[in-house]
């Protein structure tokens, strides 16, 4: 063999010796293989935004949860009131926008706003409970009147709810329209005139509770009952009442607001059937008389102010 093939031999055996060891050198190194220059790892620059895409999924599926536990847990609450109270509501009671019978000791007049989400607490949470307590049992009527004061929205229930008592549907209207807004979380998020109470959605409410939807229709567009609604106005104004909702108690108003829980509402209830029912003597007739006109205060905390 020449020294000139033997040079090549030994230059083509060095070249293959350091590709062995070059190959060796990247098997064994920690996470195998690399590709590509800058520093970075193989396919660290396809499994990164892999990662913060996953991890971006998951936070947005934890906030989506939690806001579906919070709507269930309150709205949802309220939803459950409002279908209970439907089922028990006692229509053989019911007489226009009274309900109760006319000889009660006690008579509770209600100012209320359809959007108001005031009004949506007082009757999920406390007007069953009165109902069911002292209404069934002959001690209060409940008689509504309209005082719309947050948009169009507010009126055109104000009439909705004026035509459903000439078809004596007030009270399953009522209760409806505030499933409406139970159903979408007006307790907790309020949004006013959103579309729920259009002409058309109100006279397909009416139709839902097998109402003639023409007379309801004529009415709605009628100038009397504008009137009827403007009216309960004058008369909440008569009574210094300039927020929703509010309440009177035999004529004499208790103030803005609901009061706060049903206990409340039971102690204002019994003490004022009570002084108003007992049987003085005659010295002290002034003083219970007057006693008996003093109405209970009501929770600051659940008023609306226009």
């Amino acid at each position: 063999m020449s020294n000139r093939q033997a040079r090549r031999d030994q230059m083509r055996n060095a070249r293959n010796t350091a590709a062995q060891q070059r190959a060796k050198s990247a098997r064994s190194a920690p996470g195998g293989p690399r590709r590509g220059g800058g520093g970075g790892g193989g396919m660290d620059f396809l499994f990164r935004p892999f990662t913060l895409i996953v991890a971006g999924l998951v936070v947005v599926f934890v906030v989506v949860l939690g806001i579906l536990i919070s709507t269930t847990s309150d709205g949802g609450h309220r939803v459950d009131e409002m279908k209970k109270a439907r089922e028990d509501l006692p229509l053989e009671l019911a007489n226009g926008v009274k309900l109760g019978k006319d000889d009660a000791p006690l008579k509770i007049t209600m100012f209320e706003d359809f959007q108001c989400p005031f009004c949506l607490q007082y009757t999920a949470d406390s007007e069953p409970y009165i109902v069911e307590n002292y209404v069934k049992t002959g001690k209060v009527q409940l008689i509504w009147n309209n005082l719309p004061l947050l948009g169009a929205e507010s009126v055109a229930t104000a009439k909705g709810a004026t035509c459903a008592a000439d078809q004596g549907k007030f009270w399953e209207f009522h209760n409806k329209i505030y499933l409406v807004q139970a159903e979408a979380g007006q307790d907790k998020n309020e949004k006013l005139n959103a579309g729920r109470f259009t002409d058309a959605k109100l006279k397909g409410y009416a139709g839902d509770l097998g109402m003639d939807t023409a007379k309801f229709e004529a009415c709605m567009g009628d100038p009397a009952t504008l009137e009827k609604v403007t009216a309960d106005n004058r008369k909440a104004t008569q009574y210094g009442l300039r927020s929703t909702p509010s309440f009177l108690f035999n004529d004499q108003s208790i103030g803005s607001g609901a009061l706060a829980s049903n206990e409340d509402w039971k102690k204002a209830i019994d003490d004022y059937i009570e002084k108003s029912t007992a049987s003085p003597t005659p010295a002290a007739s002034a003083t219970a008389s007057a006693t008996a006109s003093t109405p209970p205060a009501a929770s600051p905390t659940a008023t609306r102010t226009p």
